[in-house]
Formats: structure tokens, sequence, C-alpha cells
């Protein structure tokens, strides 16, 4: 008679693959867990390496005289952020220094624009630089409460100043090359015919 050699039973086959099949899911499940906070991390280095490369950019085109050059520097400041990836709202209140809430709620008012169509709350990268610029130079001269109101305003006045015919008049001011407001008023007051209120 042959020795038989002992085989494995189905039921204990099945329990292995089981097992292995249990083993691999949990693997996974961990992973996933992990890959999330890397995922954040990364997204929140890549933003803060990202503004960062942007005010240092700025820095330069603050620093310099020469119109083109500045001008320059600053469509490329433009376009890193319009082509930046939109930013977490937990990445935001990091850069912003403030809680979750506080960006929720300056979504809210429109301070800050959030990306539609994304699963969760994702933000404009240009806009959230621009007030995260405002809120950083606003802290420096002491300034914490009522930071939104102030952010408000400061944006007004950079809408205003981006305005050409007033940044032109600013810049004929700065050279000396403007003209006094009774003359424009006697000129706009002779081309329209009627008198000009009296506003010195």
């Amino acid at each position: 008679m042959a020795d038989a050699k002992p085989g494995k039973s189905p039921a204990g086959a099945v329990k292995k693959r089981k097992h292995r099949a249990i083993s691999v899911q949990r693997d996974h499940e961990v992973a996933g867990a992990t890959q999330a906070p890397r995922r954040k991390e990364v997204e929140e280095q890549a933003a803060l390496a990202l503004f960062d490369q942007a005010q240092r950019l700025d820095g330069v085109a603050a620093s310099t005289r020469e119109t083109d050059t500045r001008d320059t520097v600053r469509e490329v400041v433009h376009d890193l952020l319009v082509h930046a990836e939109p930013v977490r709202a937990t990445v935001a209140s990091k850069i912003l220094g403030v809680d979750e809430k506080t960006v929720r709620s300056w979504v809210r008012e429109g301070l800050l624009v959030e990306v539609k169509g994304k699963p969760r709350l994702m933000l404009e990268a240009e806009r959230l630089y621009a007030v995260a610029t405002l809120v950083q130079d606003l802290r420096q001269v002491g300034r914490t409460r009522d930071l939104a109101k102030a952010v408000w305003y400061r944006l007004q006045d950079r809408g205003l100043l981006e305005n050409d015919q007033l940044a032109e008049g600013l810049r004929q001011m700065r050279q000396g090359e403007g003209r006094p407001w009774r003359e424009i008023k006697a000129e706009w007051s002779s081309r329209n015919s009627e008198p000009a209120a009296d506003e010195d």
C-alpha cells in the first residue's frame, strides 16, 4: 500500500483565503487613513510654498522702479495664483491664522471665494492670497479685531487703485504733471455750458 499524502481540506483553504482577504482589506483601510492626512499635508505645503513665492515676487515688484518689470512680475504672480489648485478651508485657516469657523463665515460674507462643484469647501487661491496678505499687513500694524471689515475696506481701496484712470491721475500727481482742480472744473463748465457748483 502506498503512503497517502495528507491533503488540505477545502474548508481550511477557504478560511485561509478569507483571512488573507480581511488582512488585505485592513491594510488598505490603514493605508487610506494614513494617506488622507498626508494628502492634506502635501496640499498645505504646496499652498504655503505658492504663497511664499507669490509674496517674494510681490516684494520684487514693489521694490523696482521700472514700470514694465513691475507689471510683468505682477502678471506672473496673478498667473501663478489663478492657475493654482483650490485650497481647503482647513489649510486656509492655518494660512490666515484664524479658525475654520471664521473661514466659513468669511466665505458666506463674500470675503473669500468658494470654488463650486467640489465635494468639500475649497477656496480660490487668488482671493485667499489677497486676503492673507491684507490680514498679515493689518496684524503687523497691531490690528487684530474686526479683521473682516478692515480687509473689506482694503480690498475696496485696492480695487480703486487698480482703476486705470485713478492710477494715471495719481502717477501724474506724483510727477507734478497733474492739472489743478479749478482748471479742470473750468474746462468742464465751458464744455457743458452749465455753471459749475463751487466745490473746492
